[in-house]
């Protein structure tokens, strides 16, 4: 994805954040590409209530 990114402050539990750098620091995957992958996957288990589809939208 070659679009912009916009900085954002998230609050999450303790054991959310260990795990989420064990698993960082396990792939050498970035923490935030592991956000960014959680927060598409839970827009398009609701794309429903938000009338589109959100994978689609992001293709344009």
């Amino acid at each position: 994805m070659g679009q912009k990114k916009v900085a954002r402050t998230i609050y999450i539990h303790d054991e959310q954040l260990g795990a989420l750098k064990r698993l960082s620091e396990k792939t050498k995957v970035p923490q935030s590409v592991y956000v960014r992958e959680a927060l598409d996957m839970l827009l398009e288990k609701y794309s429903e209530q938000l009338k589109f589809d959100f994978a689609e939208s992001m293709k344009r």
